[in-house]
């Protein structure tokens, strides 16, 4: 059986969904065989022989298609490589700092404990008026949030990288 990777996620407006391609675009420059896919549409997991995963963030949860996902799938989760990307926090800075060092809900900590993914890294976000619902604006505004793009492609690019490094050995 060939080595395919699966690179799914879960994303609201579509910034989690292009973080996921470019991911893909990556390992398959590095020779990986990939299927980037929503949650929505993942049937088999059987047919991966790895797993990356992208999540939404919004109010500190995931978007919970992943949090089903994850229930649904944790034992065979547990039995794979797996790698998880959140997308989420806004505004200009290191992702992990803006969310205070937060990479997960802690809720869900037991779970992930037994997934044991690889790695869990957080990139910006994207938070652009022209997409948000009239509570959105008014939550950001609240807030005093900055609206934008703030993914870090470069550091998706090394990522993705390192990811296909682990994949390849």
């Amino acid at each position: 059986m060939a080595n395919i990777v699966l690179i799914t996620y879960a994303s609201k407006y579509g910034a989690t969904q292009e973080i996921a391609e470019k991911v893909g675009e990556v390992l398959k420059k590095e020779g990986i065989t990939v299927d980037v896919v929503p949650m929505k549409k993942v049937n088999k997991l059987a047919d991966y022989q790895s797993v990356i995963i992208g999540s939404a963030v919004y109010i500190g949860q995931w978007y919970k298609p992943t949090t089903k996902f994850l229930q649904k799938n944790e034992k065979t989760l547990a039995a794979m490589p797996v790698w998880i990307f959140s997308s989420g926090p806004f505004g200009k800075g290191d992702p992990v700092e803006l969310l205070k060092g937060w990479k997960f809900p802690l809720a869900l900590k037991p779970m992930i404990d037994r997934i044991n993914p690889r790695e869990i890294v957080v990139f910006g976000g994207t938070m652009l008026p022209e997409k948000m619902s009239g509570m959105e604006k008014w939550i950001v505004k609240r807030v005093g949030g900055e609206t934008g793009d703030f993914r870090d492609w470069e550091m998706i690019n090394t990522w993705a990288k390192k990811v296909a490094k682990e994949i390849k050995k």
